[in-house]
Order: structure tokens, then C-alpha cells, then sequence
């Protein structure tokens, strides 16, 4: 089920949920939802710009996939099953840790070169990856934040008129930020990670979108994390499919009959926790 476009919003018993996380859905192996839409589409304007060659599957692109990211961020997930579906090298940065993570330790079963940063705050992991970037000339697929709150403003457009509240599991502020300038309705930010807060989230707005029809402030609730980031969370839809355990797990109490629940993504069952496995494999 590969949806490489408008993603459908299906009614769970009065639960409507915008299947982002069936997006460029592959395979068990691979990870599924909109950044990886989103990370495929950055490779393509990569590839096109360098070369003016078009992306195609299962096509070579000779350009490394590089990322920075916490030690359980799925975007290192993404990367890894992006680099192995292109046929080219993923680039992952992470913090070091005694034990590495589920979601490292896959990124490093696809192929990718993994790279720990000592003393691994995000800031530190960023310079590492911005230095390779120099290194390698530029001349690599990089995330883009602002193409990220572009594509989610254009998933927007088959919202139903009689959704008043979306509820959006938050890492770095990216989709709700998206949601905002794509619609009219309230939109409940649930923070899975100190990472995003109201202030940072508006100013996302504010930098992807001058123009806005209402003030989107005045329709953002953010929620601050309920668990820490890395506390994985088992939780379900209500048609059994699996939500991230660091991302969507985490949101979903919040949702009341009659809101939209929009989950971003989600990674392989092979890269969760071992608690989330022995429920999702059974």
C-alpha cells in the first residue's frame, strides 16, 4: 500500500485518524509515513539539481543520505531504509551510548555508518554532521525542514470541515507547525520530547508562512511530555495497527471521539524495543 500522495483519513468508530503512517509503506523491513515521503522527495531535488536526472525506484542516486539525530529518533530509521532503497551510503550521527539503541542498532544492520558523538547533546551531534556535510562538498541529501512543513501544509486538503481538533504527536515541532498553516481548526501539539515547545513551534509558523488567513497562536495547545522521551509506550489503533511507541504511543490517550489524530509515521516492528516486539510480533 504505497501512498505517495494524499494520504486517506479513515473513521475508527468515530476516531478519525490521517494515515500518514501508511505513506510510503514498503515493506515490514522498512519504516513507513511522512518523512519518509518527504526524505525520498529531498533526495529527488537533490539528484535533479545536481544532475537533472528525475528519481525512479530502486535508483542509484550516488549521493549519501546524512542525518544527526538523538540516539532513539527514527530518523535515523528513515535514513537507513532510504540509503538501502536508493542503492547509495547513509550517514548517521548520533550521541554515544553504552548500549546502543533499537533504532541505531537497525540503522546499523542496513548499512549505514554510524558515527557516536562523546558528550552527544544535539548540539554537538549537529556540528559533527554539519562539518561532514563541508567534507563531502555539500553534495549530499540533507533534511530540510521547511520542504518537511510544505508537504505536510499540502496533506492538508482532504481534512473533513466538521474536524474542529487535530492531535499531533510532536518531536521537533516540524508536523504541527505544518497542520497550522494548513488548516483552521485547533490543533493539540502532544510534545514527545522537551525538543518542541509553543514558542519554538510558532516560530517555525512564522519563518515557512507569512500569510495567514486566522492566528494560528490562538489555536495551538501544546502539551509537555507526559514520559520521558526515551520511555518507549505500547499502544494501538483502534484497527490493531501499531503506534511508534516514542511518537504516536504517547499522543493517542489525548484523542476523544470526533478529533483527527495524525501519527507521522512508523518504524519497523525489528527496531522497537524489546517490550513493543513481544506485543507487535505476536
Amino acid at each position: 500500500m504505497l501512498y505517495t500522495g494524499l494520504t486517506p483519513i479513515h473513521d475508527l468508530d468515530g476516531y478519525y485518524v490521517k494515515r500518514e503512517d501508511l505513506a510510503y509503506w514498503h515493506s515490514l523491513d522498512h519504516p513507513s509515513g511522512s518523512k519518509v515521503r518527504q526524505y525520498m522527495s529531498m533526495a529527488g531535488v537533490v539528484l535533479e539539481s545536481n544532475n537533472g536526472m528525475t528519481l525512479i525506484p530502486n535508483m542509484q542516486i550516488h549521493l549519501p543520505c546524512l542525518v544527526p539525530c538523538s540516539a532513539n529518533s527514527c530518523m535515523q530509521i528513515y535514513v537507513a531504509s532510504t540509503a538501502k532503497l536508493l542503492n547509495t551510503k547513509g550517514i548517521v550521527y548520533t550521541a554515544k551510548r553504552k548500549t546502543k539503541t533499537d533504532a541505531t542498532l537497525y540503522a546499523e544492520r542496513m548499512g549505514v555508518e554510524i558515527n557516536e558523538v562523546e558528550h552527544g547533546y544535539l548540539s554537538n551531534i549537529k556540528k559533527a554532521y554539519r562539518q561532514r556535510a563541508i567534507d563531502l562538498k555539500e553534495q549530499v541529501v540533507k533534511w530540510d525542514r521547511f520542504a518537511a512543513i510544505r508537504d505536510v501544509v499540502a496533506q492538508c486538503k482532504n481534512i473533513p470541515d466538521h474536524i474542529k481538533q487535530i492531535i499531533v504527536p510532536t518531536g521537533s515541532g516540524l508536523t504541527a507547525a505544518g497542520v497550522l498553516i494548513g488548516t483552521k481548526v485547533e490543533v493539540i501539539a502532544v510534545c514527545t520530547s522537551a525538543m518542541a515547545d509553543k514558542q519554538s513551534i510558532m516560530e517555525l509558523v512564522h519563518m515557512a508562512a507569512k500569510n495567514l488567513g486566522t492566528d494560528p497562536e490562538k489555536r495551538l495547545t501544546v502539551l509537555a511530555p507526559s514520559v520521558p522521551y526515551d520511555t518507549p509506550v505500547v499502544s494501538k489503533l483502534p484497527d490493531s495497527t501499531p503506534l511508534d511507541p516514542f511518537y504516536g504511543a504517547k499522543a493517542w490517550k489525548y484523542i476523544n471521539k470526533g478529533m483527527l489524530f495524525w501519527p507521522p509515521g512508523l518504524r519497523p516492528v525489528i527496531s522497537m524495543p524489546d517490550m513493543c516486539r513481544r506485543v507487535f510480533q505476536r
